[in-house]
């Protein structure tokens, strides 16, 4: 189904490529000759890290070939990721992704589409392009939720687009309820009222091998759990601003999760390695159907219909206060130096938002023997998108509702400018990071009311820092 383009253009490209050590693939089609008589011809170039390798039987290669068939006039050609040594030199791994952007930007050959893992490191390198207008105009991309769709918007610049989002929270094996004759977590549950559910059934005392664990995953609970205690706060306490890890809703968040941490009777992580091989005989409880909620996000859900019991997932548990489930946002570049915007923009449609790209997405999942299971649900609230992916996965029910929902709170790291500092890489101190400070205040190292002032003051400032710098390298003003 693949046609190369023409000799001289091969070559070409392999002059170029050749300086900067890539190679592309290229996914065209010739068999509608009558839709190219009114387009000029058109090569649109594509960067992602999820293509797999040129012979697999990849979804996302797959859908590359199906647009070129669906507008025949545009040629996509794959820019792929070079090889470089790794640290011992004896074996070879993925150029880090923004030193293969960054050579490319070099050379004046961005990919027209990238993905990319940090909107502040495309923006303050001149890499992307300001794509408000012709989104705007687009009406399924305004079909998208606002915060979804918002997420990279700076002062009204929208400088990357949603490819995808995938939820965190508990997976649930309902057979062991269901053997129980119990209640399942469910989608609407509180967190105390899914605490008591999964108590139900745990038994993590025995010695015998034979137990059932009950919840693994409250590690995370710092960074999602404050938000279901006021509805103004998002990730990490992060409320579209500032982070706020000196307030009441992560002290008790803290409390709890220091409380939960020393109950063996229902917390897997609370056990050692040796009373988990004592209690369930092995150290995959939940693929031996001994684990009753499994923390996780929703890329795996494919695996989970590997399994000889029933899964659904629930995202994570609200609160009287506040019911926010969290997600992880994917995000592409069309790039400042293309020649095609609409093009490009049409291509990155396709591969994530398109009604059209989704259902083919559909299509070629139910179809072709080998693809990985499709693990994408459907940005727009469509129903033909929702009850294709759900046909797909028909146990979970419960995960339609976290779908249709729409309140979420968005995992940072890919959008919010400083917050890889804020959380990670920054210094408290001469010696301690920002990240390394939240391990130790998490496990009881440091004593909380000591540095959550300091702390809190030094994660936002690497906010504001590098918001600052962002909003003044778009030239615009900061809300």
């Amino acid at each position: 189904m693949k046609k190369w383009t023409s000799v001289l253009l091969i070559a070409l490209l392999g002059l170029v490529l050749f300086a900067c050590g890539e190679t592309t693939t290229t996914t065209t089609t010739g068999t509608d000759t009558s839709a190219t008589e009114n387009h000029d011809p058109v090569t649109v170039t594509y960067a992602a890290w999820n293509l797999g390798t040129v012979d697999s039987t990849n979804l996302e290669r797959l859908m590359l070939q199906a647009f070129s068939e669906e507008y025949p006039w545009i040629t996509v050609e794959v820019v792929e990721r070079p090889k470089v040594p790794d640290a011992t030199g004896t074996s070879e791994i993925d150029q880090n992704w923004n030193e293969f952007l960054g050579a490319r930007a070099a050379l004046g050959i961005l990919p027209d589409v990238y993905f990319t893992d940090s909107t502040e490191t495309t923006i303050m390198n001149n890499w992307a392009l300001d794509v408000t207008a012709i989104a705007n105009a687009d009406e399924e991309f305004l079909n998208i939720s606002a915060d979804i769709r918002n997420a990279a918007s700076y002062g009204g610049k929208l400088m990357a687009l949603p490819y995808a989002v995938y939820y965190f929270g508990y997976y649930i094996n309902k057979t062991i309820f269901e053997n129980a004759n119990a209640d399942a977590p469910t989608f609407d549950d509180t967190f105390d009222e899914f605490l008591a559910k999964v108590g139900d059934v745990a038994n993590q005392t025995v010695t015998n091998g034979t137990g059932t664990a009950g919840i693994v995953g409250v590690n995370r609970m710092l960074e999602w759990y404050p938000a279901q205690l006021n509805e103004n706060l998002g990730w990490y306490t992060y409320d579209g601003e500032f982070l706020h890890l000196d307030s009441q809703e992560f002290e008790d968040t803290l409390t709890l999760y220091t409380s939960l941490m020393q109950d063996k009777t229902l917390i897997y992580d609370a056990m050692t390695p040796d009373e988990q091989m004592a209690a369930f005989g092995t150290t995959d409880a939940w693929g031996s159907s001994q684990l009753a909620a499994y923390w996780e996000y929703t890329p795996i859900i494919g695996q989970m219909l590997n399994y000889d019991f029933d899964v659904d997932f629930i995202g994570t548990p609200g609160t009287d206060a506040a019911h926010q489930i969290p997600l992880v946002l994917d995000l592409m570049c069309i790039s400042s130096q293309t020649q095609h915007p609409e093009e490009a923009y049409m291509l990155a449609k396709w591969m994530s938002f398109g009604k059209d790209g989704y259902l083919k997405r559909l299509e070629l999942s139910a179809t072709v023997e080998g693809v990985n299971a499709l693990n994408m649900t459907p940005l727009q609230p469509d129903t033909d998108l929702l009850d294709g992916f759900f046909a797909l996965y028909p146990t979970f029910t419960e995960f339609r509702k976290v779908v249709e929902y729409g309140d979420y709170i968005i995992e940072p790291n890919k959008y919010v400018p400083g917050y890889i500092k804020a959380r990670w890489n920054g210094d408290y101190d001469a010696t301690t990071t920002l990240g390394s400070m939240f391990d130790q205040v998490r496990n009881g190292v440091v004593n909380y009311a000591d540095v959550k002032t300091q702390w809190n003051t030094l994660a936002n400032a690497e906010l504001t820092l590098a918001r600052t710098a962002v909003f003044t390298k778009l030239g615009v003003l900061d809300n």
